[in-house]
């Protein structure tokens, strides 16, 4: 294994626990992506200790989730959760459980974990600690929950979304009755919170098989139980059989946005500004952040533009983010390469270098970058009606755009005086 080095930074915590007597362990997805040779992030511990011995142990902390035995221990630069050994009893809401119960047995703690490819431990010596079968699964590359999968999705929902979400991110098949135990349970995803979900979903759009994630998505009807989605079933279909899975979304907001125009196209809606609220609704609805709400917008907008014009004009790339634009034509290159008669239909071949060209081409990027403003205007114009300096920048700016003036103050107020009609 070459990617040991975060459990060898983190060894002599498992050793100040030893030395005091108590059990611990490395758990859960570190220990995973350790045996899959995939990069570390963090690196989790289980002991026998309580949460009171561990703060005594260690006594920079911070008490983040006591109530469940976690404190998060700050130790030579690095965080790290450690969490008591523990058992759940009920889960009235489907996500978090009555009462938390401190046991000094480690299967016990395991017990309790989603997929037993998430229930495996490790020694600081590096030895794997195995109960559940979880090292078998990893090399059959299966997702089965640990025990009885119905116990399993009832004491948490969301595990659900992470067993679909590790098909996309691991490339795994889910087992056919931990598979069998998500369709039957799947209407109890409605009651989990919906950030949550989203987090999900997002890993699920960027994962190496996205495909994969996504079809058993749709297969075990867990997107009836979500946000809006009920209403793209037939456009998700058409990611999965129009669009060639093996080349991997690049964030999650251009797969969504890939979803909204596909849409659009199989729909037939024909005004861009009913995607535009819908994906403004569902961003809402899924509570996304407002930044990615523009970004899926702001691929659509480009996804739109690409499909309804016969050829782009310079002043088509105005406005639009660069790196947008860029990936939207690498993508569409890449898919018809591949063979996807979707995007070959489109107006015009994908052709990245020009864009790159076409945007270097631009006079300017946006109307900040206009040689004339508004104080210039009133100086130099001295409209009657102020309301026309708005006007009159707009239309400096398309004529710059359409390069029939020079971006320069004295070239912009003579092609002012002498062209701009003033609106009545």
């Amino acid at each position: 294994m070459t990617n040991g080095h975060e459990f060898e930074q983190a060894a002599p915590i498992l050793a100040i626990l030893h030395e005091a007597g108590y059990e611990a362990y490395f758990v859960g997805g570190a220990v995973r992506d350790y045996l899959l040779e995939l990069p570390i992030h963090d690196v989790d511990i289980a002991t026998s200790a309580y949460p009171a011995e561990v703060q005594a142990l260690f006594p920079r902390h911070f008490d983040v989730g006591i109530e469940h035995g976690t404190i998060m221990v700050w130790f030579e630069g690095e965080t790290y959760e450690i969490t008591t050994f523990r058992t759940e009893s009920t889960y009235q809401d489907f996500r978090r459980p009555d009462k938390v119960t401190f046991v000094q047995n480690l299967e016990e703690d395991l017990l309790r974990r989603d997929f037993t490819i998430n229930a495996l431990a490790m020694t600081d010596q590096m030895t794997i600690v195995d109960y559940f079968e979880g090292k078998a699964d990893l090399k059959a590359e299966i997702i089965r929950a640990v025990g009885v999968a119905h116990d399993r999705f009832h004491e948490d929902g969301l595990r659900m979304m992470r067993g679909v979400r590790f098909a996309s991110q691991l490339d795994f098949d889910i087992e056919a009755h931990t598979l069998q135990a998500i369709e039957e349970n799947a209407a109890i995803l409605a009651h989990i919170a919906v950030e949550r979900i989203t987090v999900e979903m997002n890993k699920l759009w960027i994962g190496k098989n996205w495909q994969k994630g996504l079809a058993y998505f749709l297969k075990s009807g867990l997107y009836l139980h979500v946000p809006g989605l009920s209403e793209y079933a037939t456009s998700l279909q058409l990611l999965l059989t129009e669009i060639d899975g093996e080349q991997a979304f690049d964030n999650a907001e251009f797969a969504w946005s890939l979803m909204f125009w596909c849409h659009f196209v199989q729909s037939g809606e024909t005004d861009p500004k009913n995607m535009q609220k819908a994906i403004r609704q569902l961003g809402k609805a899924w509570k996304m952040s407002n930044q990615a709400a523009d970004d899926i917008t702001a691929y659509f907008d480009i996804w739109y533009l690409r499909s309804s014009k016969g050829e782009w004009d310079l002043v088509d790339y105005y406005g639009k983010n660069p790196e947008k634009l860029l990936a939207i034509e690498a993508y569409m290159q890449k898919q018809v390469a591949l063979g996807k008669q979707l995007f070959a239909d489109l107006a015009y071949p994908a052709d990245p270098q020009k864009v790159q060209s076409e945007i270097d081409r631009l006079p300017i990027h946006s109307l900040k970058e206009l040689a004339i403003n508004g104080r210039v205007i009133i100086a130099q114009i001295n409209p009657d009606n102020k309301r026309e300096i708005g006007l009159m920048l707009s239309f400096l700016e398309t004529a710059v755009l359409e390069l029939k003036v020079a971006n320069e103050e004295a070239a912009l107020l003579t092609y002012l005086r002498e062209h701009y009609q003033a609106k009545e």
